[in-house]
C-alpha cells in the first residue's frame, strides 16, 4: 500500500514539474514574440526613414554639383549615408531573425532545450530591437 502511494505521489510530483516547465517555456515564446511584435511595425518607419535620407542625399549632391561647397554639407551628407546604413542593418537583422526563427520545432524539444532557445531567441531579438529604436531615432533626429 505504502509503494502505491509513494509511486502516486510521485507521478503527481513529475506532471506538476513537467506542467511547470510547459508554462515557462510558453510563458518565454510568448516575450519572445512581444519584443517582435513590438519592433516589427518600425519596419515600416525604416523604409520611409531610408526614403527621407536618399532624398537629403540627392538634394546635398545637387547643392555640390551646383558648385556650392561646404564642409557641413559634407559632413551631413555622411551622416546621412551613416544613418541609412544602420537602418538598412537594422532591417536585415530583423529579416535575418524572421528567416531563422523556429518557435514551433522548438516547443517539440524537450523542456530545458526549449527554454534555452527561447532564451537565446530572446536575447537576439532584444539586440535586434535595440538597433532598430537606435537607428530610427537617431534618422528622426537627424531629419528634423
Amino acid at each position: 500500500m505504502k509503494l502505491k502511494t509513494g509511486l502516486s505521489s510521485l507521478l503527481i510530483f513529475v506532471a506538476m514539474a513537467c506542467n511547470q516547465e510547459a508554462e515557462q517555456v510558453a510563458s518565454l515564446e510568448k516575450e519572445v514574440l512581444a519584443i517582435h511584435d513590438e519592433v516589427m511595425p518600425q519596419m515600416t518607419d525604416i523604409m520611409k526613414l531610408k526614403r527621407q535620407l536618399s532624398t537629403k542625399i540627392n538634394e546635398l549632391d545637387s547643392l555640390q554639383q551646383e558648385g556650392v561647397s561646404s564642409t557641413t554639407f559634407a559632413e551631413q551628407r555622411l551622416k546621412a549615408l551613416d544613418l541609412s546604413r544602420n537602418l538598412i542593418l537594422a532591417d536585415s537583422l530583423m529579416m535575418q531573425w524572421m528567416y531563422t526563427y523556429r518557435g514551433d520545432s522548438a516547443k517539440a524539444l524537450p523542456a530545458k532545450d526549449a527554454l534555452g532557445y527561447f532564451q537565446s531567441e530572446k536575447e537576439k531579438i532584444s539586440e535586434v530591437k535595440l538597433k532598430t529604436d537606435q537607428s530610427v531615432q537617431a534618422a528622426k533626429e537627424f531629419l528634423k
